[in-house]
């Protein structure tokens, strides 16, 4: 163990003298700054619905609700025609519309009107959604008796307010997989790159601690600046130390995956430039989940498969509690059992192929 104490102390070291801990350090600085001060908080953009309702049912219900005493009630433009609905879309490209009118015996029938970049699925979902929940509000002819609606209960599986998480948090989760997770990746294929042209990588293979200690040390390392990154951004974005833990599980698991796929193509590259084109494939690749964590539309089961999906979502669990304290924990053990497989397979394959070099 002191043995390997030892070499942690010297790649520590070797790391601030070629500058590689400085300008990780350095750019966690500079996240942290466009973070709280470059990237706006709301992004959100004024949308405008516009509603034909040819059955009076929505008129009824604002009428209803603002004798009710509810009176802010932020009802966007209704309007006489379907026309009228594309004529203010193409006005407002922020604009959507919808036209309800009555269907069958027991639904109302809805069309929404929508943007050309909105996709065939969510439309066909909002437009399912929104036949039921009209005809639960009033069935045409009296489809259900009086009881059902005292029956009808609807209750919120998870808590919080997510849509009031300021823009520059919400994009937090990716930035920390990406820069500091994922980042092990480059970072191990440098260090080993590095190893190899100053003809040291060969030596290790008769010093007390191996090839083994060697790799321990450089993960020891990448994990102690991992540390220190992720709170240089973390905790003046989220303004303290909430969910600082196990956020800080989540992205550690992750810098140990980033790390390993970096042992693996360090034993087949005898250079980083040598192996750039897979570095950047496979981060490009990586970052796919990101994609499902802003736009939950598109979540396909085989995106599961990758590690990064369970890191976006764990993180994204730990930033902002909601009820689901199950997601950290089941994305820590995912990881965690990824991990350890191919830490072990990427040790052995390097190990071998470094004893082959002779």
């Amino acid at each position: 163990m002191k043995k390997i104490v030892s070499l942690f102390k010297k790649d520590v070291l070797l790391g601030i003298k070629d500058v590689f801990i400085l300008l990780e350090i350095a750019f966690a600085v500079l996240i942290m700054l466009l973070l709280l001060f470059v990237f706006p908080k709301d992004i959100k953009r004024d949308a405008m619905v516009y509603i034909c309702d040819e059955t009076g049912l929505v008129r009824n219900i604002v009428d209803k609700m603002a004798g009710d005493g509810d009176a802010e009630l932020d009802f966007d433009v209704l309007v006489d025609s379907r026309d009228a609905i594309v004529q203010g879309m193409i006005k407002n490209r922020n604009a959507m519309g919808v036209v309800i009118s009555y269907g069958d015996e027991t639904v109302y029938k809805t069309e929404m009107l929508v943007q050309p970049y909105t996709t065939k699925a969510m439309m066909a979902a909002v437009e399912t959604e929104m036949e039921d929940l009209l005809s639960i509000l009033h069935p045409p002819l009296g489809t259900y008796p009086p009881d059902v609606y005292s029956s009808v209960k609807l209750t919120a599986l998870q808590e919080g307010l997510r849509d009031e998480i300021p823009f520059n948090k919400r994009i937090l989760p990716a930035i920390i997989v990406m820069m500091i997770g994922i980042i092990g990746m480059f970072a191990m294929v440098s260090l080993i790159g590095q190893e190899r042209a100053d003809a040291t990588i060969r030596a290790f293979r008769v010093t007390p601690t191996g090839m083994t200690g060697f790799l321990i040390s450089k993960n020891l390392m990448l994990l102690a600046v991992s540390v220190v990154t992720f709170s240089v951004i973390y905790i003046p974005v989220m303004g303290g130390f909430s969910g600082y833990l196990p956020a800080l599980l989540i992205t550690l698991l992750t810098v140990v995956f980033g790390s390993a796929i970096g042992t693996f193509l360090g034993s087949f590259f005898d250079s980083p430039m040598a192996s750039i084109g897979w570095v950047v494939l496979l981060m490009m690749i990586l970052s796919l989940p990101a994609i499902s964590l802003f736009a939950p539309v598109f979540s396909p089961e085989w995106l599961k498969f990758l590690p990064t999906y369970h890191s976006l979502f764990g993180l994204d669990a730990a930033l902002f509690p909601d009820n689901n304290h199950h997601i950290i924990v089941q994305s820590a053990l995912i990881l965690a059992a990824v991990d350890i497989v191919l830490a072990v397979l990427a040790g052995r394959v390097f190990v071998n192929r470094v004893r082959k070099e002779g």
